[in-house]
């Protein structure tokens, strides 16, 4: 996902397009605030430090990306 934000951002920049310079960021704010609500997938469970763990919820990567898209929808509206 930061490998297509960071693409998006930096057409932005190019273009002149803050809205798509705003998107990008929106789109990895999103993504940052589906892991501080805990939800990611399994893989990235095991970095978590042990006294959160029990605050994590594993999910598939289907879900996981819809829990992002959640957080962009509501960051864009």
């Amino acid at each position: 996902i930061y490998a297509w934000s960071g693409a998006l951002r930096k057409r932005g920049e190019l273009d002149g397009l803050a809205e798509l310079v705003t998107f990008a960021d929106k789109l990895e704010a999103a993504c940052i605030k589906t892991l501080d609500d805990g939800i990611m997938t399994k893989d990235l469970t095991g970095l978590v430090i042990p006294e959160c763990r029990d605050k994590v919820r594993a999910v598939n990567s289907k879900e996981f990306i819809a829990a992002i898209r959640e957080r962009l929808e509501a960051a864009l509206a």
